[in-house]
């Protein structure tokens, strides 16, 4: 392993040595049959084409190192970045979405030809 990479791989265990969920509802923490869980992926990145991070749910700003949130079910707004390794660009999206407690959602990117684009962002449920 070659110097840079070395830094990259340490740069990103600091980076997401915090990462974590945020709770997006009022009031003490509920079972997780109750709430919905939305994740996207760290701010950094190791080798990584796509990268898609959330950036605010229901206009309430996510933090750098957070990466998963919980909300309770129902509609939400997703602000989402998109960005792209090859050609350094980002693009934003908004998403309308419903979600049901007790899922897990994983937000996907759509590439355009060859990885060089971000056309869009859907959130998928994981089973």
């Amino acid at each position: 392993m070659t110097l840079r990479s070395s830094l990259l791989v340490l740069a990103t265990a600091v980076a997401c040595g915090g990462c974590m969920s945020a709770q997006l509802y009022d009031g003490p923490k509920r079972d997780p049959e109750e709430v919905a869980r939305i994740s996207g992926d760290p701010v950094v990145t190791a080798g990584s084409p796509i990268t898609v991070i959330l950036r605010r749910v229901d206009g309430q700003d996510i933090g750098l190192t957070q990466t998963t949130v919980e909300l309770l079910e129902g509609e939400h707004s997703l602000l989402v970045d998109c960005r792209i390794a090859e050609t350094k660009s980002t693009s934003r999206h908004e998403l309308k979405v419903e979600v049901f407690g007790g899922r897990r959602y994983r937000l996907r990117a759509e590439s355009g030809a060859g990885l060089r684009g971000c056309s869009g962002v859907s959130l998928e449920a994981q089973d």
